[in-house]
């Protein structure tokens, strides 16, 4: 009798353990799809675009067509400002991400390590701002600009860029400080650096990392932002890479089609690349701003 209940207990067991290892494959096969599912609904614009690039116009002689062109490359590059485009935006980029940094920085130092009464809601009003969305501050950033005399300059976009870009790069810098132990600074202190000495020769090369991660995404903010450029900025020779290859470039003709989206991808290729180098900084600031939160 207590042979059959002890067989009876394993086949029980076994069943379980079969039901258990159907259930993680299902889940895990589950998983698996909805990641696939959704990297190709992010990936498919950028795909529709460099299969675009390379195929023939024509329509339907395209089917016919014997493989993939480069006259859309040749056309791009020889008889269009995309090189001038591309330059006014590493012009811009360039110096976003110089004023983004030496803003960011020490306002994100400030709200870690100074620990003053007016830290908190001087961050949240921070992010409060970052929430704002460009299409209302444009309008009060316009009279700025127009004030200055920086109206059709790229100096207008290095001007307003930085109301986009200082807010999120003091919440990436401000998690990454705090994973900074303040027992580091205070010995430096101790060894006879000031409050700025150990920021700059202590603190600041312990954040390098998160300082990288920072600038790829200031650029790629400052890159591909379109409100602010398309209102500030009308000149063909001035325009970014944002307004230019649809507004400059394109002007809605259907014949430079296929060379916008050429441009599109030739532009796309070095950010996504640059973001995947610092992809494990972006999560490693996210993760440490978490943990202290």
């Amino acid at each position: 009798m207590n042979g059959l209940a002890a067989r009876t207990a394993a086949r029980e067991m076994g069943r379980q353990r079969r039901m258990a290892a159907a259930q993680q494959v299902v889940v895990r096969v589950t998983v698996y799809a909805v990641a696939v599912a959704a990297a190709l609904v992010c990936a498919a614009p950028f795909l529709w675009g460099l299969i675009s690039a390379f195929e023939h116009d024509g329509g339907g002689s395209a089917r016919t067509a014997p493989g993939p062109t480069t006259e859309h490359v040749r056309l791009l590059f020889h008889s269009t400002p995309f090189t001038t485009f591309v330059v006014n935006t590493l012009v811009v980029g360039g110096l976003v991400v110089v004023v983004t940094l030496a803003l960011a920085l020490p306002a994100a130092y400030a709200l870690t390590r100074l620990h003053r009464s007016w830290g908190t809601p001087a961050g949240i009003a921070i992010l409060l701002v970052y929430l704002v969305p460009p299409s209302l501050l444009f309008l009060s950033l316009s009279r700025v600009v127009a004030t200055l005399g920086l109206a059709d300059s790229v100096w207008s976009l290095v001007l307003v860029y930085p109301t986009v870009t200082v807010p999120v790069s003091v919440w990436l810098l401000a998690g990454f400080l705090r994973a900074v132990p303040v027992d580091i600074e205070e010995q430096a202190m101790v060894d006879g650096y000031s409050r700025l000495g150990a920021f700059v020769r202590v603190v600041t090369p312990l954040v390098l990392p998160g300082v990288a991660a920072v600038v790829v995404l200031t650029f790629t903010l400052a890159a591909g932002e379109f409100t602010y450029a398309l209102t500030f900025v009308w000149s063909g020779a001035r325009m970014p890479v944002s307004t230019g290859l649809p507004a400059g470039l394109g002007n809605g003709d259907p014949a430079l089609w296929r060379t916008v989206q050429t441009g599109a991808v030739f532009v796309a290729i070095p950010l996504a690349v640059a973001c995947g180098l610092f992809l494990d900084r972006f999560v490693a600031v996210l993760v440490m701003g978490s943990d202290h939160d």
